[in-house]
């Protein structure tokens, strides 16, 4: 009986020794993580993968999963400093590059849509950086150009904003961002041409009906809307 206790805890103890090991080699559990990112709790994402990071089992994917937690929970100086060690890792440069600008865009389209202006400045230097002549740097640029023609409010600027905005259009197809910009300089510009002005809003809702300036753009409709109304019943026409 002995002996077969004594082999019987032998086997339980090379079991042990080989799940350890197993787990050694297939690394930390990153499912948690993954499916906290899933579910769009990205801060929880984050401090699980910080966790592994504390415990110092992390790999360049680990740093890389942390990075985008932390840049999509808005922690971008975090995001930075992971950014930097999942490269030092030897997570795959280019990438990671792709992956940032990427990131970077969402958040310029983000900020453009919901008007401000400064961050979306700051969102456009750092893909200029990262991905410089990219059509994404592109379509930042010309929104920008002509956002401040548009703010000048002169007219012969803001028919250069509305060129402006029409290029930028042809870099990114899948965003209404550009047309909503045109309504509001084609409005600004003649508060007469309503059509015009309604047109382009129409299709930046078409385009993206979810889009982060939607909301904006509905408010203007109706209020041209009804103001094209009023107007209409004024004249009989």
């Amino acid at each position: 009986m002995r002996t077969f206790k004594k082999k019987y805890y032998l086997f339980t103890l090379i079991i042990l020794v080989l799940l350890g090991n197993c787990a050694g080699l297939l690394g930390p559990d990153l499912k948690p993580g993954l499916v906290l990112f899933k579910a769009g709790d990205y801060s929880g994402a984050l401090k699980h993968y910080e966790t592994i990071i504390e415990a110092d089992q992390a790999s360049a994917k680990v740093y890389r999963l942390a990075y985008e937690s932390a840049f999509r929970a808005g922690k971008r100086v975090t995001a930075a400093k992971y950014y930097k060690a999942a490269l030092q890792s030897g997570f795959d440069a280019d990438s990671l590059q792709f992956l940032a600008t990427e990131l970077w865009y969402d958040r310029a389209l983000k900020v453009m849509g919901r008007g401000d202006w400064q961050a979306a400045g700051k969102a456009a230097e750092q893909i200029a950086w990262l991905a410089p002549d990219s059509d994404q740097d592109k379509f930042c640029s010309k929104i920008l150009a002509g956002k401040k023609k548009y703010n000048r409010g002169a007219h012969k600027g803001l028919w250069d904003a509305l060129s402006d905005y029409s290029l930028a259009a042809n870099f990114d197809p899948t965003s209404g961002l550009p047309y909503f910009l045109m309504g509001q300089a084609r409005y600004k510009n003649d508060r007469n041409d309503y059509d015009a002005a309604l047109e382009n809003y129409y299709e930046s809702l078409k385009i993206e009906p979810n889009g982060y300036f939607a909301n904006q753009a509905r408010a203007d409709i109706k209020k041209i809307e009804a103001i094209k109304k009023k107007m209409k019943a004024f004249w009989g026409k």
